[in-house]
């Protein structure tokens, strides 16, 4: 009878064990799913410069080491917004803009080329009052970058790139050909369903699902020329530049991502730049997962 019992205990104890874990994953699924909204942008200064292209939207964090953070497209400043508060506890004044015609940004008159964009940063550094910064990009704000310290090495002191579209001329042609998302509104809501189910599709397993969110709403916030940063990234001679970049530079990318052949590239064309690659990964894991990617920015800004 005590050997039936204790029996009984322990399976009752395991039971209850596997409930538990099951109610902590239940209860960590549902924080994953949490939508904070504009919450996540708490914090640090906002503010607006004005440029040739209209109105620069930018937000502010931390002191230190200047640093600006360019985003991909169609993003804005609130693709870094969970990972710069561990850069600002590093040390470091983090400055993101919204490209123009991104997120709270003035769109241009006419599609501007990368060359375009990066000339319009001399505006947002002068009215930020900064002489030099740190200047960081990812997928077409990587493009932006390298351009901006390829014409004015003298404003920057180091350039980090993720994700560096360093596309073979076939490469371009196809992408140039691409047509672009038809976002023609739906009265049942299909055109946001369909673009957050194509976003969330190419997701590994495991990561939750605000990036996808913000990924869908930056999309329809852009608007009908969400596509001209796409296509001035497409249309620009990356090789070019980076042949004759002489600023410290660091080469960032995650094997997930979907320019990380794109990126392998730059290791060839210029062995001498620093170079870190992670694991896993995709297009905004930067969002999701701020902290390992902070670290290594950190680490390279106070090399």
């Amino acid at each position: 009878m005590g050997s039936v019992l204790r029996i009984l205990c322990a399976t009752l104890f395991i039971a209850s064990l596997v409930a538990l874990s099951f109610e902590r994953a239940s209860a960590e699924s549902e924080a994953s799913k949490a939508w904070p909204g504009m919450a996540v942008m708490k914090g640090g200064q906002r503010g607006y410069v004005d440029t040739p292209m209209g109105q620069v939207h930018y937000r502010k964090m931390g002191e230190g080491i200047p640093v600006l953070l360019l985003h991909q497209t169609p993003w804005f400043s609130v693709q870094y917004a969970t990972a710069m508060p561990y850069l600002a506890d590093m040390g470091l004044q983090v400055v993101a803009s919204d490209r123009p015609g991104y997120g709270f940004s003035d769109v241009p008159d006419s599609p501007p080329t990368i060359e375009d964009y990066a000339d319009n940063l001399v505006h947002v550094l002068d009215g930020l009052g900064f002489e030099t910064m740190v200047v960081v990009g990812h997928h077409t704000g990587a493009s932006v970058a390298a351009a901006f310290a390829h014409r004015y090495p003298e404003r920057v002191s180091k350039l980090i790139l993720h994700g560096t579209p360093l596309y073979t001329k076939e490469e371009q042609a196809q992408r140039l050909a691409r047509p672009h998302w038809e976002r023609w509104l739906e009265k049942d809501g299909g055109h946001l369903s369909g673009r957050f189910a194509m976003r969330a599709d190419r997701l590994p397993e495991g990561p939750g699902l605000k990036g996808v969110q913000w990924s869908t709403l930056s999309f329809f916030l852009a608007g009908e020329t969400e596509w001209y940063g796409h296509v001035a990234a497409f249309a620009y001679d990356m090789e070019a530049a980076l042949k004759e970049i002489s600023v410290p530079t660091f080469i960032m990318s995650h094997k997930g991502d979907a320019l990380y052949g794109q990126t392998k590239r730059v290791q060839t064309l210029r062995p001498d730049f620093a170079y870190q690659e992670f694991d896993g990964g995709y297009s905004h894991v930067m969002y999701d997962d701020p902290e390992p990617w902070a670290e290594k920015i950190g680490d390279f800004v106070w090399r």
